[in-house]
């Protein structure tokens, strides 16, 4: 199903509607609720009603799309970055003070684009780096062009710590973040390029075989799960166990349905892609080798549901 909708964010691209779509519900095709109705909604999931934290998620996910939107740098991201706004959009209404009589809809946005920005930070650093380093990078550099521009000149470092401040540990932490090189950067007194350095995909393979060195990042990228996620991965593909198991005999181990396991271990694993793909903890080439044709089955959830786990 397409849904065409009508924001009030004034956003006017309609391009990914189709990816967006996937996300909205019927009910999140109702204007944002008001004032009255939003404290409604708190009221009740303050008692623990399920059904109005997920009316509330809902009818606001036409802000996260409008941000996302506003964000997107090519239709590809458009799903991460959904999931990743509906994210910072539950932190928002987690934290909210709806005795306060600001809009929810001013708090979320802050929320979602804060979550939106640190994803997009990961995705375009080869290397990962911790978010409030990138935004104390983008800030000296914003200071290093004032100066620049009323100066006409380079500072020395004098004049860098009386205009930027003296932030002595953010500033190392800022000089420590590693340089990218080009794989086509020629080494120094040398023709050969870095890229010529780096073993073939099939050296590769007879690495991983020869030192296990697979099941050693697949832990390391499984560290960020959640436990039960984490269990399931574990015992469906024998990670730290005798031999992998089958769907029922997880169920049965975990006293939960063979479906929720087959959901939990879907969930784990497009987290794990995720993983791979925003922090570079593990190659994706080594993911699908585990998981065989495990993964390339399709969910029963939609991704709203998948997100809302």
């Amino acid at each position: 199903m397409t849904y065409h909708f009508k924001t009030r964010y004034n956003h006017k691209e309609t391009t990914d509607v189709d990816y967006v779509g996937r996300f909205l519900t019927p009910r999140s095709r109702l204007a944002p609720p008001t004032m009255e109705e939003c404290h409604r909604l708190f009221i009740a999931m303050k008692k623990g009603s399920d059904d109005a934290r997920n009316e509330l998620i809902e009818r606001h996910l036409r802000l996260v799309a409008s941000i996302v939107l506003k964000y997107k740098s090519s239709e590809d991201q458009v799903e991460d970055l959904m999931a990743e706004g509906i994210h910072g959009l539950i932190e928002a209404l987690d934290r909210f003070d709806h005795t306060r009589g600001v809009k929810i809809s001013t708090y979320a946005a802050w929320w979602i684009k804060h979550r939106i920005q640190k994803l997009l930070g990961r995705f375009n650093s080869c290397i990962s780096v911790p978010h409030d380093v990138i935004q104390g990078r983008k800030k000296q550099n914003k200071l290093l062009e004032d100066f620049v521009g009323t100066k006409k000149g380079e500072p020395s470092e004098e004049e860098l710590r009386e205009f930027i401040g003296d932030h002595s540990l953010m500033n190392r932490r800022i000089s420590m973040i590693p340089k990218v090189n080009s794989l086509d950067e020629t080494i120094k007194e040398s023709e050969q390029t870095l890229g010529s350095l780096l073993a073939s995909e099939d050296e590769e393979k007879k690495s991983y075989r020869n030192q296990g060195s697979l099941t050693e990042d697949m832990q390391a990228a499984m560290s960020l799960l959640g436990p039960r996620e984490k269990k399931v991965l574990k015992l469906r593909f024998g990670l730290g166990t005798a031999s992998p198991m089958k769907l029922g005999a997880i169920a049965k181990l975990m006293k939960i349905s063979a479906e929720r396991v087959r959901q939990l271990e879907s969930l784990g694993l497009r987290k794990l892609r995720s993983v791979m793909i925003s922090k570079g903890e593990i190659d994706f080439r080594k993911l699908d080798r585990i998981k065989g044709s495990h993964f390339r089955g399709k969910t029963k959830m939609s991704p709203l549901q998948l997100a809302l786990l």
